[in-house]
């Protein structure tokens, strides 16, 4: 972020620190432990993880040896990175973290301030709608005009592993559901050989609203296994959420550009910034590749975003 003044970049680092404290202290409050983050790593892991990042934004370190690192685009894949190797069974952590992440937007190199939590090792029927009223929470603090998107993955995975796709297809009509091209997709899906669970896909779109709305329009569609445990999951978590659901907007086409999720995934906004401030969700199966399958969920409070939609009147940049 630019700064014409001195002064004005003064005001908005001390406007930061406060921001900073503040949400430090209330996940203090609600029980969580501050850990510090690693700032870079390994390229290959973090790239077989997470498939659809653009490698190209990426920005690379080259170690004496020849191996070659990054400066951590995900907090999150860095933390379990750290931890996992050393798990011990039984344990559960409740933490978060304060840190940058770097992405290379092809004009130079951008960082981004931002804050987390992660919740592992903790799997109950209110685990997850826990960790949301901490999101929700936050959001509180700073706006009343905010609004929650709430899916899950496994709904998505279900109709993707059952229309078996090839891998150019699969990644291409992943982007299309990420920039919410429906025009594209149907065009898209016109090409490809008609399996039943495209029934599904094409009008997966629909499937957005309340949760009652949805499961009206899923009437006649295929379901299977896999995208009935995903609905499920979110009957559960609107069921815990007493009725509070008047922000809410539930999406089953939502897909993230990060690959781990395998629950729920959810976003936050507030009125006067159409850039997500919060998100997260549930990544069990990232942690499987050590060798158990850990319970695992999180978000991630986008700072500068935050910031700039809070004090927009009153910052000069």
């Amino acid at each position: 972020m630019d700064f014409l003044k001195i002064e004005d970049e003064v005001k908005f680092s001390h406007k930061m620190f406060i921001l900073k404290r503040e949400i430090e202290q209330f996940l203090c409050e609600e029980g969580y432990r501050n850990i510090e983050p690693s700032i870079y790593e390994n390229y290959d892991e973090f790239t077989g993880i997470n498939f659809r990042v653009d490698k190209k934004s990426s920005v690379k370190l080259l170690e004496n040896s020849g191996n070659i690192f990054i400066l951590s685009p995900d907090i999150t894949t860095g933390i379990v990175n750290k931890l996992m190797p050393r798990w011990e069974l039984g344990l559960t952590l409740k933490i978060f973290y304060y840190g940058k992440t770097y992405i290379n937007n092809g004009i130079g190199i951008k960082e981004n301030r931002q804050m987390g939590v992660e919740l592992i090792g903790e799997k109950n029927n209110n685990t997850d709608e826990s960790v949301l009223s901490i999101a929700i929470k936050t959001m509180k603090k700073y706006s009343n005009q905010y609004l929650f998107e709430i899916g899950n993955s496994k709904f998505l995975k279900g109709i993707m592993q059952a229309c078996s796709f090839n891998n150019y297809d699969y990644k291409n009509i992943l982007n299309l559901l990420y920039s919410k091209n429906k025009q594209e997709l149907k065009e898209y899906l016109s090409k490809i050989s008609y399996k039943e669970p495209m029934s599904t896909l094409i009008n997966i779109f629909d499937l957005e609203g309340s949760l009652d709305e949805i499961l009206q329009n899923l009437k006649g569609l295929y379901i299977n296994d896999l995208m009935q445990q995903g609905i499920d999951e979110l009957c559960t978590l609107d069921k815990s959420l007493n009725g509070n659901t008047h922000k809410i907007i539930y999406d089953l086409s939502m897909v993230s550009e990060l690959s781990y999720y395998d629950g729920i995934i959810f976003r936050g906004y507030i009125d006067g910034s159409n850039k997500v401030i919060i998100k997260g969700g549930r990544y069990d199966s990232f942690t499987e590749q050590y060798g158990y399958k850990i319970p695992a969920i999180g978000f991630s409070i986008e700072l500068d975003e935050l910031i700039k939609t809070i004090y927009e009147e009153e910052m000069t940049i």
